[in-house]
């Protein structure tokens, strides 16, 4: 893996339970049509029109070749990623997908210098979040409502 610095694009190819996952920023129209189309599935956004910050990094999941997750990794300048949008396709739900998605969202974030992960979970996920070492912290001042901020100190 190179340094996310140098414009290689992040891959993973370790295997979980025998399954062979990759993180990967998307390369072509039908990646990003797979990025947009699994948040809009999960979450009923529409494809945004704005550019991509810099700081901003959208990601697949792809279990073997398929994509099946998408996450936004941000780079909030003070050492902090936020890993936002996390969603797994409804068809993968359940499977361990997203525990596998946010180890390799972690490993991604502490390639590009971040030291602690920030989210955003309602109360619902805060449980799933917890339960990979993410703690409540009130890490953002103007949060809104009914958010529950967590964080965790990734290893260097």
């Amino acid at each position: 893996m190179g340094t996310r610095g140098s414009g290689e694009t992040p891959t993973d190819r370790t295997k979980d339970g025998g399954r062979q996952y990759r993180l990967d920023r998307p390369r072509c129209d039908a990646d990003w049509q797979a990025y947009h189309g699994i948040r809009r599935k999960v979450f009923h956004l529409p494809r945004p029109v704005e550019e991509i910050s810099p700081t901003c990094h959208p990601l697949l999941l792809f279990l073997e070749d398929q994509p099946i997750g998408a996450i936004q990794v941000d780079d909030l300048g003070n050492e902090a990623a936020a890993l936002r949008l996390v969603a797994i396709d409804p068809a993968h739900q359940g499977g361990g997908h997203g525990r596998a998605m946010l180890e390799r969202a972690e490993q991604f974030a502490q390639e590009i210098g971040c030291g602690k992960a920030v989210v955003y979970a309602t109360p619902e996920s805060a449980g799933f979040y917890q339960s990979l070492g993410y703690d409540e912290d009130d890490w953002d001042e103007i949060c809104m409502g009914g958010i529950v901020q967590m964080l965790k100190v990734l290893d260097r």
